[in-house]
C-alpha cells in the first residue's frame, strides 16, 4: 500500500494597523522550493539553520542561518531555494509615506531608502520582531496605542541606522508642560474606555507623533502607551471598590479588548485578579 502524501503545513496569520503590515509564519515545507520575498520587507528568521540556499538578483549563496537574523530586502529580488528544516519568521511591511514623514521630522533626507542587507544581528529590530509577534498571536490584545509604539521605534531605528543618504538631524527642542499637559491628561481621563492613538493625542497639541512621544515621555516620565495603561488600571481599581460592577463591565468602561486581556494587564500591576481585588476591598469593608 502506498503511503499518504502529507501536504506541507504553513500557518500564516497577518494583522494591518496604520502605516505598518505584520506577517506571522511557520512553514513545514523543506527541500528545494523558490520562493521570492517581497521587496521593501523587514524581515526575522526565529529558527537556526545549518543549510539554506538563497540568491539575490539571480546570484546564488549557501550559508547557514543563525536564530534571530534579520533581512532587510530592499528593491532587488531575494529568492529562497533550499532548507532542511521548518521556519517561523515574521515579515513587517512599513509604509514608505509615514517613513518619509518621520524622515522629514527628524530632520533626515525625504528621500531617504532602507539599505539591502540579509543575514545579519540588530538587537532592536530583533525586540520589535518578538513583541510584534506575541501581538499579532494574541489578536492584537495590547491595542492601536501599543502597536503605534513599536512602529514608531522601528521606523526611526532604520531610519538612524540603516539607510542611505541620510542628512544631519536638525535641533528641536519640544516640551510638554503646564496647561497643555494638564488638557492631554483631561482628554486621556476623559476617554480612558476609547482606543487612544498617540496620532490623536500629537494632534491635539499640535506636534509630530515621534515628537509627542518624546515629549510625554519626559513629561510623565512614562510613554504614552504606559502612561494610559496605568491610568486605565487605577480607573478599574476605582471601579472595582466603590461600584457593584462585573468584571467584564469594567473591563469594557477601562478600554481593554476583552476581559482576559484585562485581567493578565491587572494582575501583572496589581498581583491580584480583578475579582480577588474586589473581594479583598468587600471583606476589608465589612471587617470594619
Amino acid at each position: 500500500m502506498l503511503s499518504p502524501v502529507i501536504e506541507p503545513i504553513a500557518t500564516i496569520l497577518k494583522n494591518e494597523w496604520d502605516g505598518l503590515l505584520v506577517e506571522y509564519g511557520r512553514l513545514d515545507a523543506v527541500g528545494e522550493f523558490d520562493f521570492a520575498m517581497p521587496q521593501q520587507v523587514i524581515s526575522v528568521a526565529f529558527e537556526p539553520h545549518e543549510k539554506t540556499i538563497w540568491s539575490v538578483d539571480g546570484e546564488s549563496q549557501r550559508t547557514s542561518l543563525p536564530a534571530g537574523s534579520i533581512f532587510l530586502y530592499g528593491d532587488r529580488e531575494f529568492v529562497w531555494h533550499y532548507r532542511v528544516k521548518p521556519s517561523e519568521y515574521i515579515n513587517l511591511a512599513l509604509d514608505p509615506a509615514l517613513l518619509q514623514r518621520i524622515a522629514v521630522e527628524n530632520g533626515l533626507s525625504a528621500a531617504t531608502e532602507v539599505e539591502h542587507r540579509v543575514i545579519f544581528q540588530d538587537p532592536t529590530i530583533l525586540y520589535v520582531a518578538q513583541l510584534l509577534k506575541a501581538e499579532i498571536l494574541s489578536g492584537g490584545l495590547a491595542g492601536n496605542l501599543y502597536v503605534e509604539s513599536l512602529r514608531n521605534l522601528l521606523a526611526v531605528h532604520l531610519l538612524r541606522n540603516h539607510t542611505r543618504g541620510i542628512v544631519g538631524p536638525k535641533t528641536e527642542v519640544v516640551s510638554l508642560e503646564g496647561l497643555k499637559l494638564r488638557q492631554l491628561k483631561d482628554y486621556i481621563e476623559d476617554r480612558l474606555a476609547e482606543d487612544l492613538a498617540i496620532a490623536t493625542l500629537a494632534a491635539l497639541i499640535p506636534m509630530s507623533q515621534f515628537h509627542f512621544a518624546r515629549a510625554f515621555k519626559a513629561a510623565t516620565g512614562e510613554p504614552p502607551h504606559r502612561y494610559i495603561m496605568q491610568r486605565r488600571i487605577e480607573r478599574a481599581k476605582m471601579l472595582l471598590s466603590v461600584m457593584r460592577l462585573s468584571v467584564a463591565e469594567v473591563s469594557y468602561q477601562t478600554g481593554f479588548s476583552n476581559q482576559s486581556h484585562f485581567t493578565a494587564q491587572f494582575r501583572k500591576a496589581i498581583g491580584l485578579t480583578p475579582k480577588q481585588f474586589q473581594e479583598s476591598v468587600r471583606s476589608r469593608m465589612f471587617a470594619v
